[in-house]
């Protein structure tokens, strides 16, 4: 029988890290079933796939592009009768949020960037058993320096090919980043650094990585930006190349 899951994550490069590991859970747990993965970028998406039902598992990021995820759990689709396991991104919560979180029906929080076993560990899970609305772990922090270790499994052709992606992605990102500065879209171009750091963390590049959260929250406190844009679109262009 095949599981349907439902990835609420506007980030294609996060999406598309995913779609790889759930290639591997096969061979991760045999006891698994097959995946079908179904991918939605905004709220409005969202709320329109979770209508219509027949998920057996939902995996959301908390920060999308026309809001947070979170009004899906204030709106209470994850305790309604038959509602999915929901797993939920996230870059660090303090615990009053994580208790919220856990309240309004989220099974498990996976910080990101996720190791690649520890996401296949998690699927796996969710769909051999029953969520547990009261429960609400945080993941423990991986130990391995290597990103293709931490990350991917020691997988290194999976780390490559996740690499190669967002490479030919990095192109969009730089587009999308220019026009938010010019534009002084402060919250697009937080959108660009929230995207940014998490694969750049995927990619072993914690200095990048670093620049882009420290973007990101300039963004949010109406801070100076340019800078740090200039040093993050830098560092893309060098990876590029």
């Amino acid at each position: 029988m095949t599981a349907r899951l439902l990835l609420i994550e506007d980030d294609a490069s996060i999406a598309r890290f995913v779609e790889l590991a759930l290639q591997e859970l096969p061979h991760h747990d045999p006891t698994a079933p097959a995946v079908e993965l179904h991918v939605v970028r905004d709220l409005a998406s969202a709320r329109t796939a979770l209508a219509q039902g027949g998920w057996q598992l939902v995996i959301s990021d908390l920060m999308l592009p026309d809001g947070s995820a979170e009004a899906l759990l204030v709106e209470g689709l994850a305790l309604a009768p038959g509602a999915p396991a929901w797993v939920v991104f996230s870059a660090g919560l303090h615990e009053e949020r994580r208790v919220a979180l856990a309240e309004r029906g989220v099974a498990r929080l996976l910080r990101k960037p996720v190791p690649l076993v520890e996401l296949l560990d998690v699927i796996a899970e969710m769909l051999r058993a029953q969520p547990d609305p009261g429960q609400c772990a945080a993941s423990p922090a991986a130990a391995a320096d290597d990103p293709v270790a931490r990350h991917f499994g020691g997988d290194r052709g999976l780390y490559e090919a996740f690499r190669a992606g967002c490479i030919e992605r990095f192109a969009g990102d730089l587009a999308e980043g220019d026009a938010a500065l010019a534009a002084g879209d402060r919250q697009g171009l937080r959108r660009v650094a929230h995207g940014l750091k998490a694969v750049l963390e995927l990619l072993g590049d914690a200095r990048l990585a670093a620049t882009a959260r420290e973007l990101e929250d300039a963004a949010a406190a109406d801070a100076p930006v340019a800078a740090g844009w200039t040093a993050l679109a830098e560092g893309l262009r060098r990876l590029r190349a």
